[in-house]
């Protein structure tokens, strides 16, 4: 069935005249970033188009007068002529604000009175989460929920600009809430600014119908307020005779002077602020001396006010009117500094003031405290001088380090590594012995571990800190083997004469020839 054939007359001037003359017509800029969701299926709006076949809120675009459903959510200045509209950058101190929330279940109409009837919205609600707390930009969510809808809730936002720039907090005015349809004009509970209120078609039950002529319009109004205070915080260090121009930022002390700080809290806005809550924090070095804690009227706070074991003190100093303040003095005593701080120190202490429903402003003061008197520590040197590989026996070395660790620099441990890939050896001795499973050149270093005051300062080496060591084992000489012959020469007595007797008659018989041959001559 098409959704508009069926709008009477008198519901299309509830649509468009309700909505015209809140502003709507006319009123929903174009949005520049999107404020809307979640994601869901839309239909463009044209004359005759069907509803959704299920129960979805404002889910139609290009909607006569309207325009996109999704931004369903915007606020209303009260000065005349004001239309609706989003953001509203222009908001002032004490400005009533009308805020609006457009309802329309696109469930297709026929869907209403068909078996079950699935297209009427169950336990339909609005609920507006309004923002807490002051800032200088604040932002609304308005949410269309119900039991049977999908998705089971939409929502759009509102974003507020205060006109002078400055802080501000949005606050619902109770009682304001209202529901507008064709069919009734109620009340709505003031639920609707925290768990959710019910609307409907003929009353605020929950059952809303599918169809335009079913919508709802959801109004409730809110108050700008912007407060303006603030908190100052102030010192001295004599604590007799109160006089406000003797107070500083910050002042000089030495250990077991008493300093007085003003706290001076003042509402410079129009909005009364109640149960303004002071939390000083005291800075070690300083310590609250009891029953010294008053008011500028002189009322005495009591000691319960300091906590966290002297550390905070926390008191209440009630409601203030526009323009009303109040001081709160209290003393501190300086402690000694620790014997370890040689240098002075600014002890800092800063303190909070917190309106209800407001954000927190604060103030500091210090006082500078000279340190002690500290002989200088001189710079801790520790190094990794030389490693000395001496050789011995069956490829045995001694390693032997040579380090410098004074002025607070003492010697942990030593790590060997002998180069060969076993596990380098660490030991707090600066001599050790190691022997090699075979030959070869190996890169022996050493690294350092020292103690200074009290951290461990590793991998301290240096160049000098390794050396190479080889080994090898010398080859023998080669002698080349002899043949012996096979029969010895005998060289006994007898054959000495024997040889000699050859020679003898050898000789004979050679100088007969030469005689004879020169007697032949």
């Amino acid at each position: 069935m098409k959704l508009f054939k069926r709008i009477s007359k008198r519901t299309m001037v509830f649509v468009a005249g309700a909505l015209v003359a809140a502003g709507v017509a006319t009123a929903i800029p174009a949005i520049t970033k999107a404020g809307f969701g979640p994601d869901r299926p839309t239909k463009a709006y044209s004359d005759g188009v069907a509803g959704f076949d299920h129960v979805t809120f404002n889910s139609f675009t290009g909607v006569p007068g309207i325009g996109d459903e999704r931004h369903f959510f915007n606020g209303k200045y009260e000065d005349a002529g004001s239309v609706f509209a989003d953001p509203m950058p222009q908001v002032k101190q004490d400005d009533t604000l009308t805020l609006q929330v457009y309802v329309h279940n696109n469930a297709d109409s026929a869907l209403n009175d068909a078996p079950g009837n699935p297209g009427i919205a169950r336990n339909t609600k609005v609920r507006v989460a309004l923002p807490t707390g002051t800032a200088k930009t604040q932002q609304a969510t308005a949410y269309i929920s119900a039991d049977n809808a999908q998705p089971q809730s939409v929502f759009d936002t509102l974003d507020f600009g205060a006109a002078n720039g400055g802080f501000f907090a949005v606050e619902y005015v109770p009682g304001s809430a209202h529901m507008k349809t064709n069919f009734t004009d109620v009340p709505l509970s003031d639920s609707v600014v925290t768990t959710g209120a019910p609307i409907g078609t003929l009353a605020a039950d929950g059952n809303l119908k599918g169809c335009f002529k079913e919508m709802a319009l959801v109004t409730l109004k809110v108050k700008i307020k912007m407060p303006n205070y603030v908190l100052t915080k102030q010192v001295r260090t004599n604590s007799v005779n109160v006089t406000p121009g003797t107070y500083a930022d910050t002042k000089d002390a030495a250990a077991g002077d008493v300093v007085r700080w003003a706290l001076h809290f003042q509402n410079l806005g129009q909005t009364q602020l109640n149960s303004v809550a002071i939390a000083d924090h005291i800075p070690a070095g300083l310590t609250v001396q009891p029953d010294s804690i008053r008011t500028s009227s002189g009322t005495k706070v009591p000691n319960s006010a300091i906590i966290d074991n002297g550390r905070t003190i926390s008191v209440n100093i009630g409601d203030y009117a526009a323009g009303a303040g109040n001081y709160i003095y209290y003393d501190t005593k300086v402690e000694k500094p620790a014997d370890t701080v040689c240098s002075k120190q600014t002890l800092t202490n800063t303190a909070y003031a917190t309106p209800q429903g407001y954000g927190a402003v604060y103030d500091t003061a210090s006082v500078t405290v000279p340190g002690n008197e500290c002989k200088p520590t001189p710079n801790p040197k520790y190094s990794c001088d030389l490693l000395t590989v001496t050789k011995g026996d069956n490829r045995k070395i001694t390693a032997s380090v040579a380090y410098t660790g004074t002025n607070g620099a003492t010697l942990k441990t030593v790590t060997y590594n002998f180069g060969d890939g076993s596990t380098p050896l660490t030991t707090d001795k600066t001599s050790v012995s190691y022997q090699y499973a075979k030959d070869g050149t190996y890169a022996v270093s050493a690294t350092l571990t020292f103690s200074v005051n009290g951290a461990d300062k590793t991998g301290v080496t240096s160049a000098a800190c390794a050396q190479s060591v080889t080994f090898t084992t010398p080859t023998p000489p080669v002698t080349p083997p002899v043949t012996p012959p096979s029969e010895l020469p005998n060289t006994g007595a007898g054959n000495v004469i024997g040889i000699f007797a050859a020679v003898v008659a050898v000789a004979t018989v050679g100088y007969r020839l030469f005689l004879s041959r020169k007697l032949a001559r």
